[in-house]
């Protein structure tokens, strides 16, 4: 199944069942098993332009859900796009072409996941390398997130998160 035209860069939504939280394993939860609510999740094309659609789907729902306006969201939205970023351009997308993200509500934490399909052919394994890192990523990624990390699923997908702290303000539901 190809949800879209490799080369068009145009995201695309695809079906998905009910969310799960072990799509997203959380890599102090390498369970599967995590306390956190899904807020929600989504699976998009793993295209350059999945960055955009990944960065606009986060901020919306989050602001949604916690009330927040879009001049709180700019930490969240940075994140989402190098993390969205890094795994379409250096990891392989799952086996239907897509990555999934997912976003969770942990107490007063947001935490954004990206699950893809893995290391790229001859690349390190995320267990090998650094999480999200080429360029300025790891970087924002220490100065922005509460933490953030990487857990590798039994399939052979690779999860890439972060989190940040839910801002004095927002409504908590």
């Amino acid at each position: 199944m190809n949800p879209s035209d490799p080369w068009s860069g145009t995201p695309v939504l695809v079906a998905t069942p009910a969310p799960s939280l072990e799509l997203g394993a959380p890599s102090a939860w390498c369970n599967g098993k995590s306390s956190g609510r899904v807020i929600g999740e989504i699976d998009i094309a793993a295209t350059p332009a999945a960055v955009r659609l990944a960065r606009s789907y986060v901020r919306e729902l989050i602001g949604q859900h916690f009330g927040a306006d879009r001049s709180e969201l700019g930490d969240l939205e940075l994140l989402t796009s190098e993390a969205v970023t890094n795994s379409v351009l250096h990891a392989r997308p799952r086996r239907d072409g897509t990555v999934t993200v997912s976003v969770l509500h942990i107490d007063r934490y947001v935490r954004v996941e990206v699950t893809d399909g893995g290391a790229a052919e001859g690349r390190p394994s995320a267990d090998d390398e650094q999480p999200a890192v080429h360029g300025r990523g790891l970087a924002l990624m220490k100065a922005l997130a509460t933490d953030f990390g990487t857990c590798r699923g039994k399939n052979g997908t690779s999860t890439f998160w972060f989190g940040v702290g839910v801002r004095d303000g927002w409504r908590l539901p």
